[in-house]
């Protein structure tokens, strides 16, 4: 496909999770400080029963203007459209104008898989409808055409029988909508989901329009250097990523599926359960992921385009949004691990913070070597210039700070951290990783050194 970065309590008690004799707003201004002022940066809001209790943004919406970015700017969100049309697909089965585990061909009679797949196969990502086609980021795409070069790209897996996130799924997807409603699947989006949602800052612009408030998009180049991404056309992502928005208009959204005030009852339970493929539970529901933060359920999602990332979370039992909008897609500070921190926060449940220190070269470069991850998998880590990097597998490589008491976090994130295991003579033997702060780590030992 087009190679576009399209990714995966009262008030009152709130108001009381200050520490240390901070308000955790204070401590949210903290994080938010960590974002350069003169680069990219991000536009974030913290929701609740759909009011805003914190709004903030810092950065520029053009670095070759210097204008700063605002809490109304509005941004692409890539992924984050694919909630929208989730919903869409779930109001109209609600509405009785669309089976989910009916064949596609009901609707789309000649796509070319459309008697093999369903409709929630697509939202779940497990139809087998696979990203592996191509065309120039630039070509303008209607919906016939996508859905000729998504048809003609052999299935990924058999229906039902495996998951892979797929894009293309959700533009197929984007076709049934308008097949259904005669209408283009933004609009449809519109009247059915994000107008009964007051979600009006959401929404889709052509290439040409010009958008109100809409920032520049960044990202850099093999030097690391500030960089404009690569031109391309909006059309292509469809109702898989197309979606433009300020932070407000994604809370406004959360805050009317989670309440049901735009939706039947059934709906965010469906998109919020996770989906099942026999007895295997696979990382999605339908347009949301479903998962815990500090010990609370969950529901978040990414999203990626060029120029642009963005993520949310949103805590089903506060009905607590937290929102975080950015205008590069190679930021100081990760959209995912920001998000995740300032809902720690206002939930009262902070991460961890570790002081950093400096350690000796001879305990740093111990570090350098292969770690065997759980299940599957490597973590190497590299002494560069008296830093230490770590990747997973063939992943890019990301830079760790040391801390206090042999503990490295990653720069600039603030939530996954690792402990180095040394044996009596000070050599690292392993690695104890804390996926998302968790207290208990994952032990991953070093693989052996090869004898010369």
């Amino acid at each position: 496909m087009h190679k576009f970065r399209l990714l995966l309590l009262g008030l009152a008690v709130i108001a009381q999770s200050a520490h240390a004799g901070e308000d955790w707003r204070g401590q949210a201004d903290r994080i938010m400080s960590t974002i350069p002022a003169a680069g990219p940066g991000a536009s974030v809001l913290i929701a609740q029963d759909g009011r805003t209790l914190y709004s903030s943004a810092r950065g520029m919406a053009s670095v070759e203007l210097g204008t700063p970015l605002a809490p109304d700017s509005v941004f692409r969100i890539g992924s984050l459209t694919k909630t929208v049309t989730a919903a869409t697909v779930l109001r109209l089965s609600e509405l009785g104008r669309l089976d989910l585990d009916a064949p596609v061909s009901k609707v789309l009679p000649d796509f070319a898989y459309a008697s093999r797949i369903t409709a929630r196969q697509l939202l779940s990502h497990t139809s087998g409808v696979s990203d592996a086609w191509n065309a120039p980021l630039t070509d303008v795409l209607d919906t016939p055409k996508r859905l000729r070069l998504i048809g003609d790209t052999p299935l990924d897996f058999a229906p039902g029988t495996d998951w892979r996130y797929s894009n293309s799924g959700y533009m197929v997807l984007g076709a049934m909508v308008e097949r259904i409603t005669g209408q283009p699947w933004q609009d449809a989006e519109k009247q059915l989901v994000l107008a009964p949602a007051g979600a009006t800052s959401m929404s889709y612009y052509d290439d040409a329009a010009v958008v109100p408030r809409l920032v520049t998009g960044y990202t850099v180049d093999d030097a690391g250097a500030l960089a404009r991404p690569a031109p391309y056309s909006i059309t292509g992502p469809g109702a898989a990523g197309g979606l433009v928005s300020d932070a407000s208009g994604v809370a406004l959204l959360l805050h009317a599926i989670g309440t049901h005030a735009a939706s039947g009852a059934s709906e965010f339970a469906l998109m919020s359960t996770p989906t099942r493929i026999g007895t295997t539970e696979v990382p999605y529901g339908l347009g949301m992921v479903p998962g815990s933060l500090q010990g609370e359920r969950i529901v978040e999602h990414s999203g990626g385009i060029e120029g642009y990332l963005a993520h949310y979370v949103y805590v089903p039992a506060r009905d607590t949004a937290v929102v975080v909008l950015e205008n590069s897609d190679a930021p100081a500070v990760p959209a995912r691990s920001l998000a995740r921190r300032l809902t720690a926060l206002a939930i009262g449940k902070p991460y961890r913070v570790f002081a950093q220190a400096d350690w000796p070269p001879d305990r740093l470069t111990a570090l350098a070597g292969s770690y065997v991850i759980q299940g599957a998998g490597l973590h190497t880590i590299e002494i560069r210039q008296g830093a230490a990097w770590i990747r997973r597998d063939d992943g890019p490589a990301k830079r760790l700070q040391t801390a206090v008491d042999d503990t490295l976090i990653y720069a600039g994130d603030g939530i996954d951290y690792l402990r180095a295991v040394r044996d009596a003579r000070g050599r690292v033997t392993a690695l104890d990783f804390h996926v998302d702060g968790a207290d208990a780590g994952r032990r991953e030992p070093r693989v052996p050194s090869k004898a010369p």
